[in-house]
């Protein structure tokens, strides 16, 4: 019985050390288009454990090569632990959605800008609370603003030559600035993944557990407001 389960240790064994470079793989592959949030340390570690439980829950009966099988594994941790992380984005997302709305709902009762006070009535929270959600508001709208302002140019360079004139002057560049202001923060968050971070659209969706579908729209319903609003002010 023993003997048993040392060969199958030893086999188990021979299926990891076979596959280490395939982690590496993986785990630059991502670091290329995540690396500004995980260092590379992280990335082989969670792909190694990807692998080792590829090894310990693969059956040569299902007719499917290892590495085939391993390589599933090993992206499913590494995106499994971003789908986690990008829990602060999301959770950055819906905390800015709910102090938008309650912040409309009090300048519609109280004809005026309400205060910060109101505000944190109207959401049952803390002063010092929604303080925190107002700096993590402009800590995620700089960052996206700044990384994105470099890479997001691309998509604009079909548009009418007298748009494409402007890029080469700087024109172009500092509206886009001003107009990323006007996208939503899952807006932002979706063209910072694709054209920033670097990831398609089925990875985007895999880190924040939506369908591709969803996530086409998303991305094209940014562009064309950017698009609409750029043109009207370089055609002016």
């Amino acid at each position: 019985m023993k003997h048993g389960y040392s060969h199958h240790q030893d086999n188990k064994d021979g299926l990891i050390n076979e596959n280490l470079e395939l982690v590496k793989r993986i785990a630059y592959y991502y670091r290329g288009r995540v690396g500004k949030i995980i260092e590379i340390e992280d990335l082989l570690q969670l792909g190694m454990v990807g692998l080792v439980e590829a090894a310990h829950n693969y059956s040569p009966q299902n007719d499917v090569p290892f590495a085939s099988y391993a390589k599933l594994r090993i992206k499913g941790a590494i995106v499994d632990y971003l789908r986690k992380s990008s829990n602060l984005c999301r959770g950055t997302i819906r905390r800015k959605q709910d102090y938008e709305r309650a912040k409309r709902t009090l300048e519609k009762k109280l004809n005026r800008d309400p205060s910060a006070e109101e505000i944190a009535i109207e959401l049952q929270v803390e002063v010092a609370e929604l303080s925190k959600w107002k700096h993590d508001f402009a800590v995620s709208q700089h960052k996206s603003i700044d990384e994105a302002t470099e890479a997001y140019g691309d998509f604009l360079f079909s548009m009418e030559e007298p748009v494409e004139e402007k890029i080469f002057n700087g024109q172009l560049k500092q509206l886009l600035r001003e107009n990323l202001t006007s996208l939503n923060q899952q807006q932002l968050l979706v063209l910072q993944l694709y054209y920033v971070e670097e990831l398609n659209v089925y990875e985007i969706a895999e880190v924040l557990s939506v369908t591709t579908g969803r996530v086409s729209q998303i991305k094209s319903a940014a562009i064309k407001i950017l698009r609409n609003l750029i043109e009207i002010q370089v055609n002016d």
